[in-house]
């Protein structure tokens, strides 16, 4: 009977510190990591913009990187993607997947050098300006695995079926 109560304890801390193993494992499955910041959807009416990564820092298996790069209008310069086509005060709505942290969502226009920030509608909407033009924004957000950003270009076409 001696052995068995000398056992018992032991086991019990097997049992406990194996539970908690597992339980661990559970909560990392649960929260995937991203191997690099996700990329925006900006949207209108079925269609989508291209967007062209700007700067980041990211966290992925214990490692850090930022890239520090050009301000969007460079960016944008450089890269040239192909402008998403709206209607004058069109609602466009920008998504992630997964969504960034709570009230870190962030776009701006910029105009030259200035970067003016937009109001956002029900947490990821805003509206295109009213006059014709080629507008560049940028769109950024912050996740627990670090922060990035995103540039593309609208242009706002007079109202007709685009």
């Amino acid at each position: 009977m001696k052995k068995v109560e000398k056992i018992a304890p032991l086991y019990m801390a097997a049992v406990l510190l194996l539970t908690g193993c597992q339980l661990g494992m559970l909560n990392q499955s649960s929260f995937q990591e991203l191997a690099q910041p996700p990329a925006p959807v900006i949207a209108w009416k079925g269609k989508t913009a291209v967007t062209v990564p700007t700067s980041y820092c990211w966290n992925y298996e214990n490692e850090g990187v930022c890239m520090d790069m050009a301000a969007p209008p460079e960016v944008i310069g450089e890269q040239k993607p192909k402008p998403l086509q709206v209607n004058p005060g069109a609602m466009l709505t920008v998504t992630y997947s997964p969504p960034p942290t709570t009230e870190s969502l962030t776009v701006a226009q910029w105009i030259g050098s200035k970067r003016i920030e937009q109001l956002l509608e029900n947490g990821n909407q805003w509206k295109a300006p009213e006059q014709p033009g080629w507008y560049l924004f940028d769109v950024r957000g912050q996740w627990s695995q670090g922060d990035a950003g995103h540039a593309f270009v609208i242009e706002v076409r007079e109202n007709r079926p685009l």
